[in-house]
């Protein structure tokens, strides 16, 4: 099966081709494990020949699809930890996977730990509470009962760097450690088009009115099922006004001062840092 390029590698889908040989991804309690000591984080991605000793530690099994033309599937391996670990293998969180991954892996990555959690979030019938089961044809979870199929959920957001000429604002969730900072986000919420959330998300977290919107891409963030809409927008002063509920601190930052502990570019918000700079130091280097 030949992908388009313009999928990064990977076709979406439920239905194996049945390939010779897969790639797999392993999952431990969301964790993902590299299966050599040589391993890189930014390639978790297993060859089914050496995945094969993996086989007996593994619980559950969804087809993702196609990657570069084979069948693709993330296997969901016991907790025992001990036995994973005394074959050799490394376990890594995932934000230590995404943070270092490219496109591709990103996209595989996310979509394999999003179906598992998808999964274990549907496992009954929200409307008369029967288990429900999951399909072969599609990725579905199914009410027998009230013929219902639930499928994947996915919640848009928004994320937005907001500039003043050479400045940028960036601003630190009050979850967050005292030096990361990043661009400003939030959930759609019904009704909302992307840009009503982007004006409301950033008058109610730093009190800014914002014009120029611009579009800059979109990006899976598995957390546990989020459409990321990354954007770039103006800010009309510069007159902060944080909630102190969600945002701890916010502050203007020129585009070649920023803060050590940033996105990396990988990342969606890395990506509209990294876009800005880069036109910052056009305009005003």
């Amino acid at each position: 099966m030949n992908i388009p390029a313009s999928l990064n590698g990977l076709y979406a889908s439920s239905v194996q081709v049945n390939t010779k040989k897969k790639w797999i991804i392993a999952v431990v309690g969301g964790d993902i494990l590299l299966a050599h000591p040589e391993a890189k984080a930014s390639n978790p991605i297993i060859d089914s020949d050496m995945a094969e000793p993996l086989s007996l530690l593994c619980q559950r099994k969804i087809t993702l699809g196609q990657w570069h033309s084979r069948d693709c599937e993330v296997w969901e391996l016991t907790t025992n930890t001990p036995k994973i670990e005394a074959k050799g293998y490394r376990l890594l969180t995932l934000r230590d996977i995404l943070a270092v991954a490219g496109k591709e892996v990103f996209t595989l990555v996310c979509r394999a730990v999003q179906l598992l959690d998808w999964q274990d979030t549907h496992r009954f019938c929200g409307t008369c509470g029967q288990p429900n089961q999951a399909t072969d044809k599609e990725h579905a979870m199914t009410c027998v009962a009230c013929n219902i199929n639930n499928y994947p959920r996915i919640s848009p957001c928004v994320i937005v760097l907001v500039t003043h000429a050479d400045e940028c604002l960036l601003a630190r969730n009050a979850n967050w450690p005292s030096n990361r900072f990043s661009a400003l986000a939030g959930y759609l919420e019904a009704g909302e088009s992307a840009e009503q959330a982007l004006h409301r998300e950033v008058f109610e977290e730093v009190g800014l009115v914002i014009h120029n919107i611009q579009y800059v891409g979109s990006q899976s963030w598995p957390y546990p099922g989020q459409l990321m809409l990354g954007f770039i927008a103006d800010a009309t002063s510069k007159e902060i006004k944080i909630d102190g509920i969600e945002i701890a601190e916010a502050n203007w930052f020129r585009y070649d001062q920023l803060p050590e502990t940033i996105a990396p570019p990988g990342i969606m918000a890395g990506r509209l840092i990294q876009q800005y700079v880069q036109q910052a130091a056009l305009t005003y280097g």
